[in-house]
């Protein structure tokens, strides 16, 4: 979508994370980036699922560990009400199994807490164009193939994927 486009219409983003002080933050933050919407804040999937009843937003940015169900068992139920919101997870961790789970249950990306403002914008602003986004080393066609081998075989072909990046 060229750029013009999503001057004249907003992104959509709903925040869903058990921590007040996050979902705060990032609402201020979202709040206050030209061509960006926050649309609502969300403590867990329940009250996500009750606010996306009322309005889907182009964007949900869901916290990976949440209390009661975690943010990537949340992906599906999400997707069932909401198909057309596209879901990029927020996490404190870059674990090979969340980042794995969460593609194959449908996320378009995946952010870590500690990354730049200006990285989460482009992260969603990848996302809203229909584009994914994966920690450096984790695309999902890495993934899919490494997934039956062995620890050093996935380590070694990671570094591999970051030497040539860095080139």
């Amino acid at each position: 979508m060229p750029e013009h486009d999503i001057l004249q219409k907003p992104i959509s983003i709903a925040v869903v994370d058990d921590d007040a002080n996050v979902r705060t933050g990032l609402w201020w933050l979202l709040s206050n980036i030209a061509g960006i919407h926050c649309v609502g804040t969300y403590a867990n999937l329940h009250e996500a699922l009750q606010g996306l009843k009322l309005q889907t937003p182009d964007i949900v940015l869901l916290e990976v560990a949440m209390q009661g169900i975690s943010g990537i068992e949340a992906i599906r139920p999400i997707h069932l009400q909401s198909p057309q919101a596209k879901i990029i997870v927020h996490s404190n961790y870059e674990d090979e199994e969340k980042i794995s789970r969460a593609q194959q249950a449908g996320a378009a990306g995946y952010i870590l807490k500690n990354a730049s403002a200006p990285d989460l914008y482009e992260t969603i602003l990848k996302v809203y164009q229909g584009g994914t986004v994966w920690p450096l080393g984790y695309n999902e066609a890495d993934l899919e193939a490494l997934s039956h081998t062995n620890f050093f075989t996935r380590l070694a072909a990671k570094a591999r994927t970051l030497v040539k990046k860095v080139r």
